[in-house]
C-alpha cells in the first residue's frame, strides 16, 4: 500500500510542473487579453456576418445550380429590390442570359453575326434596368450584329472560359469580349477570403463554384466546390481570432497565386478563340494595378486589349448610396470606349 509519506513526496515532485503549467497558462491568457485590447483600440473587431437582404419578385430568386458554371440565371422578368429600397428590372431569356434589346420574334436577329460579352455583375448590369446596361447600349450602336450578354453576378474569368467553351460547341461569334477586373482573381481560385465574402450573399439561391489551381508544372487544374465558408472558432467574439483568420486568408491567397491563375485562364480562352477563328478582346473594366497588368499581359501574348474603366470615386459613376455598382452613366462610358475600340481595331 502507498504510504502517506510516498503520497507527499509525489505531490512535492509534481508541484513544479503544475506551477510551470499554471504560469504558462496565465502568461498565455495575458497575451490573449492584451492582444485583444490593442486590436480593438486600433479599430479591429470580431467578425460580424451581415446578411444582404434582397427581394426578387416573382419567386424570391433568379439563380439556380448549373453543372459546369456552378450557377446561372433563371429565365423570366424580375423586379429586384435592395435593402436600401432601390429597385430595378431584370429580364433573362430562355437561355438564361440578360436581354440586350426589346423582346421580339424577328428571325433576322438569328441570322446576324454575334458579339459575345463575358463578365460579372458589371456586365450583367446589377442595379440597372435592362436598357441601361452597356451590352444593351452596344446593341443600339451595332444593329448589324447581335450582342449577347453573358455577364452574371459573382462570375470570374473561369466562369467566362467555361461559358465560352460550352457555347462554342453549338455556334461561334465574330468577336468575344472578356471584361476583366482585379477582383476576378480570387473568384478564379475560390480561397477562404472569397468564401467569406459570399457568406453574406446566400439569398439568391443555391450556388456551386468552379475554380482553378496551378499545379507544380504551371498547368491549370479545374475543380468544383459548394459555396460554403468555415469560420475560425470564436472569431465572432474575438477581434484577435478574427485578425489571425484575416492574416491566414491573405497568406492562402498569395500561395494560390490568383493573378497568375487568371493569366493562365486568359491564355486558355485565347487558344480556344484562335481554334474557332474568333477574335478575342480583353477589356479592363476596373481602374486598378492588376487590371492594367492584365491588359499588358494580353498585349504581350498577342491578345487585343482595351481599357474601358471609369473612376469609381466619381459619385456619378456608381449607384451610391443605394448600391456601389456602376451607374447608367458609367455603363454609357463603357459602351463609348468599347464601341470606339471595336470599330477602329477589331471590326
Amino acid at each position: 500500500m502507498t504510504t502517506s509519506r510516498e503520497i507527499f513526496l509525489r505531490l512535492a515532485q509534481s508541484r513544479p510542473r503544475i506551477l510551470v503549467s499554471a504560469i504558462g497558462f496565465v502568461l498565455l491568457l495575458l497575451f490573449f487579453v492584451g492582444a485583444e485590447l490593442i486590436l480593438r483600440l486600433e479599430g479591429a473587431h470580431p467578425w460580424q456576418k451581415r446578411e444582404v437582404r434582397i427581394q426578387v419578385s416573382p419567386g424570391g430568386t433568379f439563380v439556380a445550380t448549373h453543372p459546369t458554371v456552378g450557377y446561372t440565371h433563371i429565365p423570366g422578368k424580375f423586379t429586384v429590390t435592395l435593402d436600401t429600397g432601390y429597385s430595378f428590372h431584370v429580364t433573362h431569356l430562355p437561355n438564361t442570359l440578360r436581354i440586350t434589346h426589346a423582346l421580339d420574334n424577328d428571325k433576322r436577329t438569328r441570322q446576324k453575326k454575334e458579339i459575345w460579352i463575358f463578365g460579372c455583375s458589371f456586365t450583367h448590369g446589377w442595379s440597372l434596368n435592362d436598357e441601361e446596361t452597356y451590352p444593351w447600349l452596344l446593341q443600339e450602336r451595332f444593329p448589324e450584329y447581335e450582342i449577347v450578354n453573358f455577364g452574371v453576378s459573382g462570375y470570374g474569368t473561369i466562369h467566362s472560359l467555361i461559358q465560352f467553351r460550352n457555347e462554342l460547341a453549338m455556334r461561334r461569334p465574330k468577336v468575344a469580349v472578356l471584361a476583366y477586373a482585379e477582383f476576378h482573381d480570387i473568384r478564379n481560385t475560390f480561397p477562404r477570403e472569397r468564401r467569406k465574402g459570399n457568406a453574406a450573399r446566400t439569398k439568391l439561391g443555391p450556388r456551386m463554384q468552379p475554380y482553378a489551381r496551378l499545379d507544380g508544372e504551371g498547368n491549370l487544374q479545374y475543380l468544383m466546390a459548394q459555396d460554403e465558408y468555415s469560420e475560425f472558432p470564436l472569431m465572432r467574439y474575438s477581434a484577435f481570432i478574427h485578425f489571425i483568420e484575416i492574416k491566414y486568408n491573405q497568406l492562402e491567397e498569395r500561395f494560390l497565386r490568383s493573378h497568375a491563375v487568371s493569366e493562365a485562364l486568359v491564355k486558355d480562352m485565347a487558344r480556344l478563340a484562335k481554334q474557332h477563328d474568333v477574335k478575342l478582346v480583353v477589356a479592363g473594366i476596373s481602374p486598378d494595378p492588376s487590371t492594367i497588368a492584365m491588359l499588358h499581359f494580353a498585349q504581350e501574348n498577342g491578345i487585343p486589349s482595351v481599357d474601358i474603366a471609369v473612376d469609381p470615386s466619381v459619385k456619378e459613376h456608381t449607384n451610391a448610396p443605394y448600391d456601389p455598382h456602376p451607374s447608367a452613366l458609367a455603363n454609357m462610358k463603357y459602351a463609348d470606349k468599347l464601341e470606339a475600340y471595336l470599330k477602329a481595331e477589331v471590326l
